[in-house]
């Protein structure tokens, strides 16, 4: 395996930071998928496999918050990832912004 390649099989690995949000990436490809936490706290699961891509919370059988059909299969495409997961990020904060106010008290 050239030099290049371990770098990226090692990448996969490393947690991605997205407005505060860390996203752990848990399989590389089919499906690609994230767990996302804010400090030690999950509070999201990101998934994208048969070409349809969403993101839940708290986690895996949650509130669908975010969903969309990428042109990756099960795994993005290149000029795909970034964009997607901002997009499920920005619909994960705005969940818990709102239900902060629907409720009392702690949540």
């Amino acid at each position: 395996m050239d030099k290049q390649m371990a770098i990226k099989n090692m990448m996969w690995k490393k947690p991605i930071m997205i407005h505060g949000y860390r996203l752990e990436r848990t399989c590389q490809a089919c499906p690609e998928q994230y767990d996302v936490y804010v400090g030690e706290e999950q509070v999201a699961y990101l998934r994208l496999r048969h070409g349809h891509f969403y993101a839940a919370v708290p986690d895996h059988g949650g509130d669908e918050v975010y969903s969309v059909d990428p042109k990756g299969d099960g795994i993005f495409e290149d000029d795909e990832r970034v964009m997607y997961l901002t997009s499920a990020v920005l619909a994960i904060q705005e969940y818990y912004i709102n239900r902060m106010w629907d409720t009392e008290g702690d949540w």
